[in-house]
Parts: structure tokens; sequence; C-alpha cells
């Protein structure tokens, strides 16, 4: 029990460390050996818990992804309006992005997984998991009567542009997003896809 434990503290002092260095340096210009001198390990150590700076990162944005995913999931079933589902969305990337670290890290990843195509494609299961997540949200708005089929496949859209919009936009630290943010987004996307409240 103690070794599981110690094996959980481990891995989340590397993960921290890690995720330091790439939003720092980038993911291409940092080794292995400056994250475990950066941890105060080993190498050995370090490839015990990831076989390469590539399945760290992996890892790091998995796991995000999932609390993410898993809040978003929580937070819909708990009898949310499909307004404060949005805005719990756009509040939630509002929150990651203001974080120093967080858009240094998503662009050094980004540029790193467009020239690494093959390496890309095992990244895309984030993607593919949030698109999951929010079109099973869209289809019981669907199946409630609420939205139409066009506007369950537009607000899909709208979702992802806005959360693009967020990401690009972070880059930018003078750049304060109003709090209503996430409620203006909400509301506008409703209004563009004709929501009809039951």
């Amino acid at each position: 029990m103690k070794d599981k434990k110690n094996e959980i503290s481990m891995k989340k002092k590397i993960k921290n460390k890690a995720f330091a260095l790439m939003a720092k340096k980038g993911l291409k210009d940092i080794s292995m050996r400056e994250i475990a001198e950066a941890c105060g390990v080993t190498k050995p150590v370090l490839y015990y818990y990831f076989k390469d700076k590539e399945d760290l990162c992996y890892s790091l944005i998995v796991e995000k992804n999932v609390v993410s995913n898993e809040n978003l999931k929580k937070f819909a079933a708990s009898g949310a309006s499909f307004e404060e589902i949005l805005v719990f969305i756009f509040s939630e990337y509002v929150q990651d992005i203001s974080h120093k670290d967080v858009f240094p890290f998503v662009i050094h990843v980004s540029s790193y997984l467009l020239s690494n195509p093959d390496l890309g494609k095992r990244f895309e299961v984030v993607k593919e998991q949030n698109f999951a997540v929010i079109s099973g949200i869209l289809e019981k708005e669907y199946k409630k009567g609420t939205i139409t089929k066009k506007g369950k496949e537009m607000a899909l859209q709208l979702i992802f542009a806005n959360i693009a919009h967020l990401i690009l936009n972070s880059c930018e630290q003078a750049i304060k997003f109003s709090p209503s943010y996430p409620k203006d987004m909400a509301r506008a996307i409703l209004k563009a896809i004709d929501y009809r409240e039951k």
C-alpha cells in the first residue's frame, strides 16, 4: 500500500515538473535527462514511469482531459439547464487558460505534434473524448426537442470554435476575458441554434 502511494506521489511530482519544463522550453527542446534532473531522480527512475517524453506529455494531457470530462458529465447530470452547461464549459476553459503556463504548454505541444504527424494521431483520442462528451449532451437536448438536428450540429461547431478562440486569444497576456464571457457566449449559441427551452 505504501509503495503504491509512493508511486502515485512520484508520478505526480514528475508530471508537475515536466509540465513546467514543457511550458517553458517546449517538448522539442527538453530531454528526459533534464526532466530527471528537475525532479531530482535518475533517468532509470524516470523511464520506470514513462517510456519517453512524448509518453509523459500524453499522460499529462489525458489525465487533465479525463478529469475535465468527468466534471462536465457530472455537472450535466446534476439537472443543469443547457445554458448552464454551456456556461460551465466556457468557464472551465477560461479558468484553465488563465493559468500562466497553460497557453505556452498548449502551443509548444501543438507545434511539436504538427511537426510529428504520426505522434499527433495518438493525441487525437483527446479530441475524440471531448467530442463524444459534448455530442452526448447535445444529443440529449435534441431528444428533449429543445434543438433541431441542424441546431445540434451547429452547436457542436460553435462550441469548439469558441474553445479554439479562447485558446488562441490567451497567447496575448494582455487579453483578459470579461467575467461575463462564458454567459455571453452561451446565450449567443442558444440564439444561433434557435434553442427552445422545454
